[in-house]
């Protein structure tokens, strides 16, 4: 996660980070669940679409602007 989040940063990407492990953030533990979805971190774009882990979002950025 850390390293999706400097990834963000040195991207100048605004980002909004929901830990799993925070009381506040277990809906969001509950829904990866029902979703499938296993591992950490799990990256969505703004309009709520899915991205997937980090080597996609790696690969989101190369690709340009969105």
């Amino acid at each position: 996660c850390d390293v999706a989040k400097t990834l963000l940063k040195s991207n100048n990407r605004q980002y909004q980070v929901y830990n799993v492990q925070d009381d506040s953030s277990k809906w969001v533990l509950h829904l990866m669940k029902k979703a499938g979805l296993t591992t950490v971190p799990q990256v969505f774009r703004p309009d709520g679409s899915h991205v997937g882990g980090y080597k996609e979002l790696q690969q989101l950025l190369k690709e340009g602007p969105t």
